[in-house]
């Protein structure tokens, strides 16, 4: 076993070793590679400056003027990287090696003769000139002095030989040079027909002649076309250049396939042999030291799956301290969970007696909350009555404010018990659902608080929207916007000139989106949300219990559905309710 280790020890040291040098030399090559790839991009990026010297520079004064040009200055440097990178990689041992160095000085030599082309065109575009500067200003200003001197009867020979210059220079056709030389010459045979006279003017002539045509002359030495003159020679150094750098990026390319593939086959015959060995070697160290922990885990799996606690044999042939130790940790650990099993079994039976007691506990004391609700609202009724009996036959007028807050106070004391009957049959009641006609029913809950102090000065608004029926429980639809109207006839601003209520309702298959507007006092802002909360008061004008919206918001959840609530003191509150339409739970 020892030998076995001691020889993977040293296979790996030796792959290691190997590694490094042909990653060494992967590196090498692939920096040669690109640094071939960094010489292309500044040569591309030389060319593209010289494009954009003929694009740009040929018609930009400010060159002419100073014959200086960013383009000539990034090309130079560019040069001078260029040279330096082909020095380097002459000089570069790997280059050598793999025969790329002819190559380079091919291109060098492409190079120098592209630049020296390139230097001898671009002395001849500024010797032509542009506008106001070089041969074409001098043309320019021979031709400017014959405006200002000739006759008007003879503006219209100018014209035509200016006419012939532009088109010759806008479309780089000799037919235009012969055409000018003929009109040129009708023109002096003109002037000289009084040469005392016209003897400026034939100066002028002879000169803006000369100049054209030593711009034509420049013109067809730069090539009328990309093929032709400089600018054919140029190209033709182009193209050489794209393919010299073409089969040297081929060649480098070829030659770093060939390296990567033979170190491939090699990683490969060494990958194989390792997993040979290590397959022969971990299968005699696993039947000499893992059958032990092969056996401990057969009966750990079989604990799991039989969920019963198998303790395990100590003495386990053929292990070390190590697997000992493990086996007499396992069945330590399973006396811990036998112990802690039983604790739970016994705090289970004594969790699920108390749950029992609490569901006893809360329904009688929602049975006695309910009866002890309707119990009280029949005395109530009663001492309702007899108040109502004695206003009537009362004959000592001063007794009236008396009896009326004695009638309030019964009112709230009922309105209370009201509350707490609602919220008690909403946790009681299941939820029944029915087709509900919600115009009718919100109508009769108006109908109904229309004797409320302040209800007839309120404008009511229903909109109901949408074909589809709503279906829901009607007791608790009832709640709702019972709730939410007498708030709303309660917190009303009546010195606003027209107080409203307005309840707009969309009925969907799946919703009821309901929104209940009003412009009452409205709510402060610290008060939003706790509104919802039991026996909360947002306002000091408020009597009641504080059990109101409460009841509303356990309404709303028992059915499902979600609230929420915007307001704007002094202006008003809106409600905005989403109820499930529970057509679907009638199918």
């Amino acid at each position: 076993m020892v030998s076995g280790f001691l020889f993977l020890t040293g296979l790996i040291i030796v792959l290691a070793i190997v590694s490094i040098l042909i990653f060494d030399n992967i590196t090498r090559i692939a920096r040669t590679h690109s640094n071939i790839s960094q010489l292309e991009i500044y040569t591309l990026s030389l060319i593209k400056a010289d494009n954009d010297f003929f694009d740009l520079e040929t018609i930009n004064e400010f060159y002419f003027k100073n014959h200086q040009s960013d383009y000539l200055k990034r090309r130079d440097s560019l040069n001078v990287l260029i040279s330096q990178e082909i020095q380097a990689l002459v000089k570069d041992k790997e280059a050598k090696k793999n025969g790329i160095g002819s190559s380079l000085i091919r291109i060098d030599t492409t190079l120098g003769d592209y630049n020296k082309k390139f230097r001898k065109l671009e002395e001849l575009v500024f010797k032509k000139g542009f506008k106001d500067y070089g041969i074409e200003g001098t043309m320019r200003l021979h031709a400017h002095g014959l405006e200002q001197i000739i006759n008007p009867d003879q503006m219209l020979d100018l014209l035509f030989l200016r006419r012939h210059e532009k088109d010759f220079m806008l479309r780089s056709d000799s037919s235009y040079v012969t055409s000018f030389k003929e009109r040129s010459e009708q023109f002096h045979n003109k002037l000289i027909s009084d040469p005392v006279r016209n003897k400026p003017a034939i100066d002028l002539l002879t000169n803006y002649e000369r100049s054209f045509l030593e711009l034509v002359g420049i013109q067809f030495e730069l090539g009328l076309t990309s093929k032709q003159g400089l600018r054919s020679e140029l190209n033709d150094l182009t193209y050489s250049l794209t393919n010299q750098y073409y089969s040297l990026s081929e060649y480098s390319y070829t030659y770093s396939e060939t390296t990567y593939y033979r170190v491939r086959i090699f990683y490969i015959t060494l990958v194989i042999g390792a997993i040979f060995f290590s397959l022969f070697s971990g299968y005699w160290i696993s039947k000499r030291l893992s059958e032990p922990i092969a056996n401990l885990s057969k009966i750990i799996q079989q604990a799991i799956l039989t969920k019963q606690e198998i303790r395990t044999d100590l003495r386990i042939k053929k292990a070390a301290i190590e697997i000992t130790t493990l086996a007499q940790s396992y069945n330590l650990l399973i006396d811990q969970v036998k112990i802690q099993m039983e604790e739970v079994e016994k705090n289970s039976i004594i969790i699920s007696a108390s749950n029992q007691e609490l569901e006893k506990i809360n329904h009688e004391l929602d049975n006695f909350l309910y009866s002890t609700a309707h119990d009280l609202r029949s005395p109530l009724s009663s001492l309702l009555g007899l108040l109502n009996l004695i206003k009537l036959e009362n004959k000592q007028g001063d007794l009236i404010p008396y009896y009326s807050l004695m009638e309030k106070s019964v009112q709230r004391s009922e309105h209370f018990i009201s509350q707490i009957v609602n919220f008690s049959k909403n946790k009681r009641l299941n939820v029944v659902a029915e087709p509900l006609k919600l115009y009718h029913l919100i109508s009769d809950i108006l109908e109904s608080h229309q004797f409320v102090e302040g209800s007839s000065e309120i404008e009511k608004i229903i909109d109901i929207h949408g074909e589809e029926t709503f279906y829901s429980d009607r007791n608790r639809i009832t709640m709702i916007f019972t709730n939410l109207i007498s708030n709303a006839i309660k917190y009303a601003d009546f010195e606003k000139p027209k107080p409203f209520i307005h309840i707009t309702i969309t009925v969907k298959r799946e919703e009821a989106a309901i929104e209940f507007a009003d412009n009452g006092i409205g709510i402060e802002e610290e008060h939003i949300g706790s509104i919802f909360n039991m026996f909360y008061r947002a306002n000091t004008r408020s009597e009641g219990s504080g059990l109101g919206l409460f009841i509303f918001k356990e309404t709303v959840s028992r059915l499902s559905g979600k609230v929420s609530v915007t307001s704007t003191p002094g202006k008003g509150t809106t409600f905005y309710i989403s109820l499930p339409n529970l057509i679907s739970t009638l199918n």
